[in-house]
């Protein structure tokens, strides 16, 4: 993979599960990379996402900041475009956060790539893709597969929470996983959030569900669901954990569903498949960096759809092993 400009790179988070892993994959496709931290351990850059001047401090003189905390009030997004530089988020913040972004961008010097992960990130790619071929889809379905049992930090754990608890009943649908999940009944997951589509969906139904790996905890949920006890699920079942000594990354499976729909029938399906989610998270995240910098960029706040295709980035995908099959809706 080819690196250009000066090769630095700040990852801010770098002391979370997430962070950890981006910079471990920035650094083996050749980047200089500093972690970044609120409370920086020693040979780390302080960086406080709460304070102007810290976020100021730690960002100028990159040629890219990579974002992986999930922060509401983008200060670091903000300042790459006010004052220039580029930045990357690999946090799974809500659709309405660049919208947010978008507002202030008019005649931005930086810029800013939303939702530059594995999901959303290339489940988005996807998305635009099936639409391409199935345009007079009505509806997207979006189904994450997620491990209750993999390290994770509190953010995600959080984000996990809002996620359930946003209504007190959620929808289910059954969808044809592939091995190793299978059919699954897949649960409605934060569903006033569009799936961080932002315009992709142009208007159509965005219907989005989990499907937990441990069949036990799914069951579980499923169970809370259909007494009306979701809005309180139990910590337990999907929380905070931390990674064991050593770092080493979790390869659970993964297998991210996207279908496109009409009228109630699937035109179209594809998954996307790796292992190990926050692994191949910060994969993407580095094919993302290729592409944007390797690019003529104008200043202000996009999303992948905005700067690639799917064709764009696959063989890329498929060599860090993230793999997009076809599925038989």
């Amino acid at each position: 993979m080819e690196v250009r400009g000066t090769n630095r790179a700040l990852v801010i988070g770098a002391q979370g599960v997430l962070g950890a892993l981006t910079v471990r994959m920035f650094a083996s496709a050749g980047w200089d990379v500093d972690p970044a931290a609120r409370r920086p351990r020693p040979g780390q850059t302080e960086i406080d996402l709460d304070r102007p001047d810290s976020v100021a401090a730690a960002c100028d003189g990159y040629e890219l900041v990579v974002n992986t905390v999930p922060h509401p009030d983008l200060l670091a997004e903000r300042h790459i475009l006010e004052r220039g530089g580029t930045l990357i988020n690999v946090s799974a913040l809500p659709a309405a956060a660049s919208r947010a972004l978008r507002g202030v961008a008019a005649g931005a010097t930086g810029t800013v790539l939303m939702n530059a992960g594995l999901a959303p990130g290339v489940t988005t790619l996807v998305a635009t893709d099936l639409l391409r071929l199935n345009p007079d889809a009505d509806e997207l379905e979006l189904v994450f597969t997620l491990s209750s049992e993999i390290p994770r930090g509190p953010a995600s754990a959080d984000f996990i929470h809002r996620g359930l608890t946003g209504v007190a009943r959620h929808r289910t649908t059954q969808v044809p996983l592939p091995s190793p999940f299978g059919e699954r009944a897949c649960l409605g997951f934060g569903e006033g959030d569009a799936g961080w589509l932002g315009g992709v969906a142009e208007g159509r139904v965005v219907g989005q569900y989990i499907c937990l790996n441990e069949p036990d905890v799914h069951e579980r949920l499923l169970e809370l669901n259909r007494d009306g006890g979701i809005t309180m699920p139990p910590r337990s079942l999907i929380g905070s954990r931390k990674p064991p000594l050593g770092g080493s990354a979790s390869d659970e499976p993964v297998a991210h569903w996207i279908a496109a729909i009409r009228r109630g029938r699937r035109l179209g399906a594809r998954t996307v498949e790796c292992a190990g989610d926050y692994l191949h998270a910060a994969k993407s995240a580095v094919v993302f960096a290729d592409v944007l910098l390797g690019r003529q960029r104008t200043g202000g706040c996009f999303d992948p759809d905005e700067i690639c295709t799917l064709a764009d980035i696959e063989p890329a995908l498929r060599k860090a092993g993230v793999a997009v099959v076809p599925q038989i809706g």
